[in-house]
């Protein structure tokens, strides 16, 4: 992390919280500082509450600004989606109570009524003939109490004040002019609810609105070896319906005129090979227009402008496509690669527990083991989306749906011929103090080419970033 001086730190105190921009010298934090705390591998550390929250890294009078009521939050978000996650589950399987559970209670109890198939499937010992040779396997796990969970006080207010002011179309597409702020649709309902279920993975977010995330990768193929490792930084910053950090609503003029909806910055620092390559995108609200992208390709020197129309391509050290960062990051819209979306089912399952530690780690030495992992029932919503072009990378994806939340946990993707091929696992941490919820650990894995990617994934406020952090010419920094 940068060393902010006392000069800068007496001109923070005389900081104003309006709706324009805050003037905020820059806290990066390093990787190194990241690692310093919790290791990708084979490290138990409880992650948050060993770095407090990131309060270690953020300036005492940013975080002073920028911390939560808890509880006030807690309200709030309960009167925005109208219910208590505790208050919709126990029904299915009661005898699986909170307390600890090994393989030997696999069989006596019924965990394959509870449980998502991929977590029961992955409830095994790792290796077992007949089961593909992934990561992420676990033979122990504790089940905790439902949790209630929820976003930060102003999201819930921006959700409740503009709820059911955001409209579809007659086949399920947003007007994008009728979304102000919030979450769109909090309590979904009527003909298109499965559509208002996956809108809100596009207009409510779970992380900060200015933020910065290291994306630490571990590539293992199907022997149990690393073939990969690598790390990159990702800069974003929401240019509209801001709630949080001032600016608030858009970033600025130019965005309201544009029309814009978030800039981000991607700039791989390992392996050595991809070093210094940067990805830069613009999006739009109008989910008509296209997004602007570009990468600047360290090796030449050079900034290229790509087709954002076609984001298939695999991610770079990653088990996924483009399209499937965040789930879903690409556009829903009639005319390109649209889909026939409906709501599957509408139950409790057992899930991997929102984390308010982050202590559960991948065991490279015991067969890539998740462990120190804790499971909480949770109402979810179960949504099919199928691809109605055949010239798209997948016939269809199954996502699972945290009905209080709102976020999704897990994805199943199928390739043209009907074939399992990825899958996205994300166990979701909880910053409880700054009122936001953070991806911490990402497993993606191929199931037609065997090889698994583990993601450790820390983000955190970046209140410093304006446009030049995220500009042509910041790309050019790691030459």
């Amino acid at each position: 992390m940068k060393k902010v001086s006392y000069l800068a730190l007496s001109l923070l105190s005389g900081l104003l919280l309006t709706t324009t921009a805050w003037t905020i010298p820059p806290y990066e934090v390093s990787v190194k500082e990241i690692l310093d705390v919790k290791a990708a591998l084979d490290d138990p550390t409880p992650f948050y509450t060993e770095c407090e929250y990131f309060k270690k890294f953020i300036p005492p009078k940013i975080w002073d600004r920028i911390t939560v009521d808890q509880e006030a939050s807690r309200i709030a978000w309960e009167k925005a989606v109208g219910f208590r996650s505790k208050d919709r589950v126990g029904r299915i399987a009661p005898e699986i109570k909170p307390g600890k559970y090994t393989l030997a209670d696999k069989e006596r109890l019924p965990f394959k009524e509870l449980m998502t198939p991929y977590h029961y499937q992955r409830f095994n010992q790792p290796g077992q003939e007949g089961l593909p040779k992934h990561i992420g396997y676990f033979t122990e796990f504790e089940v905790i109490d439902t949790q209630q969970i929820w976003h930060a006080e102003a999201v819930a207010n921006a959700t409740i004040e503009h709820m059911g002011k955001t409209q579809l179309d007659e086949d399920g597409y947003i007007l994008y002019k009728t979304h102000i702020a919030g979450f769109a649709f909090p309590r979904p309902s009527g003909k298109h609810k499965a559509m208002q279920i996956v809108y809100n993975l596009h207009t409510g977010g779970a992380g900060p609105e200015s933020g910065m995330n290291y994306d630490i990768t571990i590539g293992v193929n199907s022997r149990g070896k690393i073939d990969h490792e690598g790390t990159a930084s990702f800069l974003w910053l929401a240019t509209q319906a801001r709630v949080m950090y001032p600016p608030l609503g858009w970033f600025d003029k130019r965005a309201e005129k544009n029309g814009e909806a978030l800039i981000t910055l991607y700039t791989v620092h390992s392996p050595r090979d991809l070093f210094g390559n940067v990805y830069f995108t613009l999006t739009f609200e109008d989910p008509m227009k296209d997004d602007v992208a570009m990468v600047y390709v360290n090796f030449l020197r050079r900034i290229r402008q790509v087709s954002a129309t076609d984001t298939q391509d695999q991610a770079v050290g990653q088990d996924l496509a483009f399209d499937d960062v965040g789930f879903l990051s690409h556009s829903l819209r009639p005319d390109r690669y649209p889909y026939e979306t409906r709501l599957i089912a509408e139950r409790e399952f057992l899930m991997p527990a929102y984390t308010f530690d982050g202590a559960s780690y991948l065991d490279s030495k015991d067969g890539w083991k998740w462990k120190g992992l804790k499971f909480e029932r949770r109402p979810m919503w179960v949504i099919e989306m199928k691809q109605l072009d055949r010239n798209y990378i997948y016939s269809k994806r199954v996502l699972y749906f945290d009905q209080e939340t709102l976020t999704p946990h897990f994805e199943e993707m199928y390739d043209q011929k009907g074939r399992y091929y990825r899958h996205l696992d994300v166990e979701w941490g909880v910053v409880a103090p700054l009122g936001y919820l953070n991806s911490i650990h990402v497993t993606n894995c191929d199931w037609i080419d065997t090889h698994c990617t583990w993601t450790y994934s820390p983000t955190y406020p970046a209140l410093w970033l304006e446009r030049k952090d995220l500009s042509l010419r910041n790309m050019l920094r790691q030459k």
